[in-house]
């Protein structure tokens, strides 16, 4: 019951203060929903807002002379009562240092989720003679937003709760979440620049392996959405660049292409959110490519710390032609670029990977991920690689994850029991043996908060008159 009053009371907070007939010409309009969003949807799930009030985020002065993958600060046992993480579990948050683009040291942070106890495997890599290691999962997220305040660390529920990270470390396995330099940290973030996400993984996994020795040495990388696209890139950067122990990674609903330079601008938030990392290293103007209050309703959403969902209420109910006075900016050079240098896929691999993809992915589409799969599948370097591609039939974009569970969770532990995969390239179509009108395709449900929260990731969480209007990751459906 104490759900469902939630549902209601969104609800009526939507239809009563969230002005969904803002006109993409009233600033005070966008900025009042925007506020709103936020306060319902947001701020409830920070561990602390705003996350400048909270020094563990502070870069310490010294930090200029720490190495890539150097710890700077550490805090070996956080405060659980300020998560909504699973009975058992505890957590560690550290910074670190990786790199940025011009391969400048920059301060990220990140957090172990740790099990009650670790997993352990009929092939014992993990210690001798007593030693209790804890096998490393490194998690790569998905956009949680692109400022500061939307550090996975400092969501109460690890951004993915029972969909990945809560899970795994029910199984035992100890799951490092990295950030991503910029998120928690006073740096810029690079969205969608995934080698450079991949550097702060890497370096996270690094970091915490140096000062927890109860870790494995031995690791894997997995990821979702744009983590799909972090977790594709850290096998590509093992191939040039490893760190020991690798054992591969699980792209699932990657883009690997993380911006279609083939194409016009669409209404989605993301797009918008990348647009400002393309001006910011190729110089794109973004006057010149926005409406006026749309861009300056962005720019707020930032000023006040907004996340995904404060996003989502800035452009709503808009089409792409109420956002930019020019539709045709993804076909520009700064785009042209910016996908020339950050994309992954069509090369060498340093380790085996597994494509997770939902056929109905409303998100992340299919064909991306399929181009990517044969590009890199076509490359002689990868021929005795193992590449696998699971498509998870009628599964959108966060549910995929929930029905292909099964499936990555016996892959981590073969990989760790060391059991062999076929070289080359594969797929496999996954379909429930159950009627297809059976089977559930939504996600209906998400951790409970002590506050009333609920994250709109699909018009599933909405009441049904505001089922039209895009109010979350996949387009509007009217």
């Amino acid at each position: 019951m104490k759900g469902v009053l939630s549902i209601l009371a969104l609800a009526a907070l939507c239809q009563g203060q969230i002005d969904i007939s803002c006109s993409p010409s009233n600033l005070s309009c966008l900025e009042n929903r925007t506020k709103v969003d936020q306060a319902l949807l947001e701020i409830s799930n920070s561990v602390t807002f705003p996350i400048q009030n909270d020094p563990f985020y502070d870069t310490p002065s010294n930090f200029t002379q720490a190495q890539p993958g150097q710890i700077v600060k550490l805090e070996t046992q956080t405060n659980v009562t300020a998560y909504d993480v699973p009975p058992g579990t505890s957590l560690s948050r550290f910074m670190y240092a990786s790199v940025d683009d011009k391969n400048q040291t920059v301060p990220a942070t990140g957090i172990i989720l740790w099990p009650f106890t670790p997993k352990t495997f009929a092939y014992n890599p993990l210690g001798t003679a007593g030693e209790t290691k804890y096998p490393l999962v490194a998690w790569a997220h998905g956009t949680s937003g692109v400022v500061r305040q939307c550090a996975v660390s400092n969501l109460r529920n690890l951004q993915y709760d029972f969909r990945s990270v809560f899970t795994l470390a029910n199984l035992g396995y100890a799951v490092v979440i990295a950030d991503y330099a910029g998120l928690g940290t006073n740096v810029p973030f690079n969205y969608l620049a995934y080698k450079l996400h991949a550097n702060d993984v890497v370096y996270g996994v690094s970091a915490a392996q140096s000062v927890f020795p109860e870790l494995s040495t031995e690791w894997l990388s997995f990821g979702h959405s744009e983590g799909g696209g972090v977790a594709w890139a850290i096998a590509e950067r093992q191939a040039v660049s490893p760190i020991p122990g690798f054992l591969g990674t699980i792209a699932a609903a990657p883009p690997p292409f993380p911006i279609a330079t083939t194409s016009t601008a669409s209404n989605s938030v993301f797009q918008a959110f990348l647009s400002f990392t393309i001006a910011r290293l190729y110089g794109l103007d973004l006057a010149a490519i926005f409406n006026p209050i749309p861009l300056q309703a962005l720019q707020y959403v930032e000023s006040i710390g907004g996340c995904n969902d404060a996003g989502y209420a800035a452009f709503a109910t808009f089409n792409a032609s109420d956002i930019y006075s020019n539709l045709s900016w993804p076909m520009s050079a700064p785009a042209a670029d910016f996908l020339a240098e950050y994309s992954v896929s069509g090369k060498p691999l340093g380790g085996p990977l597994l494509i997770v993809q939902g056929s109905a992915d409303t998100v992340v589409g299919t064909v991306g991920a399929m181009l990517g799969y044969n590009a890199t599948c076509a490359l002689a370097a990868n021929a005795q690689v193992s590449v696998q591609y699971v498509s998870v039939n009628n599964q959108d974009h966060n549910p995929s994850l929930y029905a292909s569970q099964r499936l990555w969770l016996q892959w981590i532990e073969d990989r760790f029991n060391r059991f062999p995969l076929q070289e080359g390239c594969s797929m496999v179509n996954e379909s429930s043996a159950r009627p297809g009108a059976s089977v559930q395709t939504a996600e209906r449900f998400l951790v409970e908060y002590t506050k009333p929260w609920v994250t709109i990731f699909t018009s599933t969480f909405l009441p049904s008159y505001l089922w039209k209007f895009d109010l979350g990751y996949a387009q509007g459906t009217s």
